[in-house]
């Protein structure tokens, strides 16, 4: 039976991709890089019936609620989504601006639930142009009240800890070379906050937090996602304790942090 079942699926994924290449030549026949590409792409969504086993899950995302799998019902058809996980991931954002406000945006829509946000800025008419998770009412207001609001008017089933925290890594302090008990308070805080994390999304820039943040993640082998934009270039960065990846040390360095007037670890005073 298992065999049969083999040969079912083998033939229908065969099946599937000489399908998939006779659409692209007649969709694309006059742009064959293109085509080229697209096919790749689809081939690989075709394939992901190999990687992920479909019967577990299938047996998560029944476990959601009906009106939960209505709202993702989009996303659990994609062979490849746990929704189930996706809900139950613990996130925490540091900063709530241009790029953490939308961060939060993408998150919550996708399903997320569970979130701890952290920032100490209020909202400004200047940030309005980019900063998507606020409206001119919330002008004055803490972003992070505000961006809890938000959040919780698109999914009242969610949960949201905000903490109003300035960030500064303390000059002659490496946590890399300390134990935690030795942690000065203001960073134990911020490491207790980081160690209920599945996902750590860095969204400041100003003076040593990206590095604090970073560092405390290696600590605690967390997945750790920075994101930074200057004028019209912006920059992503992915530290993954499983694969071994560069953290922002091994990227820029102790303390020559990109822009020296807006990113030094240890801002100089006017």
């Amino acid at each position: 039976m298992i065999f049969k079942e083999f040969k079912d699926f083998k033939f229908k994924q065969e099946f599937n991709i000489k399908l998939l290449k006779r659409l692209m030549d007649l969709r694309y026949h006059k742009q064959a890089m293109l085509k080229e590409i697209k096919t790749q792409l689809l081939i690989r969504q075709i394939n992901y019936n190999k990687i992920i086993n479909q019967e577990l899950r299938n047996q998560d995302n029944s476990s959601l609620s009906p009106l939960e799998r209505k709202r993702w019902s989009r996303q659990i058809s994609h062979s490849v989504i746990k929704q189930k996980k996706i809900k139950e991931a613990r996130v925490v954002v540091f900063g709530v601006g241009g790029i953490g406000s939308n961060a939060l945006m993408g998150l919550i829509y996708s399903g997320v639930h569970n979130f701890k946000i952290i920032d100490f800025d209020i909202v400004e008419l200047s940030n309005l142009n980019r900063q998507t998770l606020y409206t001119p009412d919330d002008i004055g207001s803490l972003k992070i009240e505000m961006a809890k609001k938000r959040l919780l008017e698109i999914n009242p089933h969610i949960t949201v800890e905000i903490y109003n925290i300035k960030i500064d890594y303390p000059e002659n302090v490496n946590v890399l070379h300390m134990n935690e008990n030795e942690y000065p308070d203001e960073i134990s805080n911020i490491n207790d906050i980081i160690k209920l994390g599945d996902f750590i999304v860095n969204a400041l820039d100003y003076q040593g937090a990206p590095y604090l943040i970073s560092d405390l993640c290696v600590k605690n082998h967390k997945p750790f996602y920075w994101a930074g934009v200057n004028h019209s270039i912006g920059e992503i960065y992915i530290f993954s304790p499983v694969n071994k990846t560069a953290c922002l040390r091994c990227i820029f360095g102790p303390s020559d942090f990109i822009n020296k007037d807006q990113f030094l670890r240890y801002r100089k005073e006017d």
